[in-house]
């Protein structure tokens, strides 16, 4: 039998010799090496199988809080919705009272103009015309009013003013009617699933390995191989993943 080369002195030495018989350096048979360098890389893809771990559990936990954010902006869209629209309503309704009275009084000050000066009808109309439009001048200072809300014929753009009292109540509020944290949410869910099948597929490198350190057969060398081509396009496939899709 063949005896063992020392690696520092080159010296050979017996079989069964653990130090070098003219250095003294620990001898080290070479499937005790080949299972040292797979030993190795099934630590190298367990640390790396541990990081993709800890990224799908950091994707997911960020696709939840999402999905909170989401139902928060879109609850909070939908009361300001509500909102505005009671206002819209409240000062459409007003609003309204304000042009009936305005009518009214303008209907009086016609029909006074009929009368001669000294008519008692026309003082009696002028009075009630008066009053009409101090009603209508108490329910206008009840309604908010901005030239935006009024249209050119004079009636109110309830459309107009609801819409410019959200988009002012949007600079302070997050509102998310189109489902935007939603979205982002399952974006990251489906990033996740594709990294869960990447971990899937990782193992199968542990699996190589595995075989390849267990095996006496020459086939542990194919295992190696096989096991190092996986743990390569695991490399590629992984910021392709993350940056790409």
């Amino acid at each position: 039998m063949a005896g063992l080369i020392c690696s520092d002195c080159s010296a050979e030495n017996a079989p069964d010799a653990k130090f070098c018989n003219q250095c003294g350096v620990a001898l080290e048979k070479k499937d005790d090496r080949f299972k040292t360098f797979v030993a190795i890389l099934i630590a190298v893809v367990s640390l790396a199988g541990a990081l993709l771990a800890w990224r799908i559990a950091f994707l997911d936990s960020v696709a939840s809080d999402d999905d909170v954010q989401g139902i928060v902006s879109l609850v909070s869209w939908h009361q300001a919705r509500v909102g505005t629209e009671a206002d819209m309503y409240r000062n459409l309704r007003t609003y309204l009272k304000v042009r009936i009275h305005d009518a009214l009084s303008n209907g009086l000050a016609r029909e006074r103009d009929l009368y001669p000066d000294k008519d008692p009808n026309r003082t009696r109309l002028w009075d009630e015309g008066w009053t009409e439009t101090f009603v209508a001048e108490e329910y206008l200072d009840q309604v908010t009013l901005r030239p935006e809300y009024i249209r050119a014929d004079g009636s109110y753009d309830g459309q107009a003013a609801q819409d410019i009292d959200m988009a002012g109540l949007a600079l302070t509020a997050d509102f998310d009617p189109q489902g935007r944290y939603f979205a982002e949410a399952d974006g990251l869910r489906l990033k996740t699933q594709r990294l869960t099948a990447l971990a899937l597929f990782l193992s199968t490198s542990l699996l190589f390995y595995t075989l390849a350190e267990v095996v006496t057969h020459p086939v542990k060398y194919l295992f190696v191989i096989l096991g190092s081509g996986v743990f390569a396009l695991f490399g590629v496939l992984w910021p392709v993943i993350e940056w790409v899709l």
